[in-house]
């Protein structure tokens, strides 16, 4: 009782630690998908959202010098018509006084201040001292044209004409300069904006370069945790495999000899009962004169050699004793011979390449025979419950070193025979395959010429026998 309980803790244990072990690759597995993944998103967040800033900017800068130059575009048409303006002015084009062009210049200047104004709203950082010169040279350059313009409203044109001539045009020229050079500004602007959307666009590259180089270091890892994984997992199913294996070629081994022993006990010890009863009853009968009791005495006879006959075929369907003293096709042939009479199945046997030098020294080891013998038995059995066949065939063949054995029939075939799976996986096939398997051998299930199925079982005899390991 105390072994008992000491022992399922450290079972739970070792349970529990397996589970573990079991659990760890996955939860690295997880941990790094949720990592490569985590790392996308955030990077993709990233570079989504300076790409929209950097459009933003890109967007809020195109308009914002777009109206700054169509501003700039306005105040060198307000300059041209200044200049057309004075030009006419100084060269009397129109029949009126210089004083009546007071009007013109009072529209322009109007306009011309808006859009300075204006343009100061819209215009990019500048200079200081840019700012101020222009607004000096304007200041100067209508202070000009208010002195011309009141000289020309006392009478003295020819003064006006010198002060136009001298200080207002100048004054213009410089103003109109300093206009174009605000647009070359603008131009100088764009070309920054674009260098600098350039830059952010290389450094979003470069970061995906990273981020990639990052991803595939990561599946790299993944790749190494995942390949390390399951090759143990493929380790420790190979391992459990071999040992289930081991276990069933011990559990075959185990039934072979609790069968070879079930059969000897009912050979040997109530077959030997059963014919000295038939022998005494034979006495009996010789020596009593009663008719009605010699009838009796015969009956009870008859089926005492009723049931050692039954015995004995029981005896070598456990263990045929012809497979020990006559070889394998001597017990394949009396099996199918018993399998046909006793299931109604037309069932032949044919053998090939047995002669006096084949058995033990031929290759086929009692191992060999044995499970040849099964795996025959088997397949038959096989026939009679699944297959709704009314005839089968049953051929051994030995030659060039290779035993074969080939059990067909006319039955259904392989789907309805399997209940509708194309590859049969029950216990009678996996018992046929592992025993195959147990001597070397190899198992196949095709359809057969006869319209059912073939089970083919071919075994090479050269150290076929050093696969089986009990």
């Amino acid at each position: 009782m105390d072994t008992t309980h000491a022992s399922e803790p450290g079972s739970l244990s070792a349970a529990a630690g397996a589970r573990a072990h079991t659990r760890a690759p996955l939860v690295r597995l997880a941990l790094g998908l949720f990592l490569s993944l985590l790392t996308i998103v955030a990077f993709s967040l990233y570079a989504a959202h300076e790409i929209a800033r950097l459009r933003q900017e890109q967007i809020a800068l195109s308009e914002r010098n777009r109206r700054d130059s169509l501003q700039l575009i306005r105040i060198q048409s307000n300059l041209s018509s200044l200049a057309v303006t004075l030009r006419d002015m100084m060269e009397r084009a129109e029949p009126y006084p210089m004083a009546a062009w007071s009007g013109t210049f009072q529209r322009l200047r109007l306009d011309l201040a808006q859009a300075f104004e204006l343009e100061r709203t819209l215009a990019p950082a500048r200079p200081p001292e840019q700012q101020q010169q222009i607004t000096e040279t304007t200041a100067r350059f209508w202070e000009a044209v208010d002195r011309a313009l009141a000289l020309a409203a006392r009478g003295d044109e020819p003064a006006a004409i010198e002060i136009v001539r001298v200080t207002a045009l100048p004054r213009h020229a410089e103003l109109t300069s300093l206009v174009t050079q605000l647009l070359i500004l603008n131009t100088s602007v764009e070309e920054t904006s674009a260098a600098a959307a350039r830059e952010v666009y290389t450094r979003v590259i470069r970061e995906i370069y990273w981020l990639m180089a990052i991803i595939a270091t990561a599946v790299a890892v993944a790749g190494v945790l995942n390949i390390v994984a399951t090759r143990r997992a493929f380790e420790e199913v190979r391992t459990l495999s071999a040992q289930l294996r081991a276990l069933t070629w011990r559990m075959l081994r185990l039934q072979e000899d609790v069968q070879t022993s079930t059969a000897r006990e009912l050979h040997d010890e109530f077959g030997q009962i059963l014919t000295a009863i038939a022998m005494l009853l034979s006495r009996v009968k010789r020596n009593v004169e009663n008719t009605a009791l010699v009838k009796d005495v015969e009956e009870v006879h008859t089926i005492a050699r009723e049931t050692l006959e039954r015995i004995r075929t029981q005896s070598r369907v456990l263990h045929p004793v012809i497979l020990d003293d006559f070889g394998v096709d001597q017990a394949l042939a009396w099996y199918v011979d018993q399998f046909s009479r006793q299931h109604g199945v037309e069932t032949t046997f044919a053998a090939a390449g047995f002669g006096a030098a084949v058995g033990p020294a031929g290759g086929i080891t009692p191992e060999v025979a044995i499970h040849v013998y099964r795996i025959a038995q088997e397949a038959l059995t096989n026939v009679s419950r699944h297959a709704g066949a009314t005839k089968a065939a049953v051929r051994l063949t030995h030659a060039a070193g290779v035993l074969t054995l080939d059990v067909e029939d006319n039955g259904r075939g392989l789907t309805a025979a399997s209940g509708g799976e194309s590859r049969p996986t029950g216990i009678g096939i996996t018992s046929m395959r592992e025993r195959a398997e147990l001597v070397g051998g190899q198992l196949t299930l095709t359809r057969a010429g006869m319209g059912g199925v073939l089970v083919r079982c071919v075994i090479p005899l050269g150290g076929a026998g050093e696969r089986v390991s009990w």
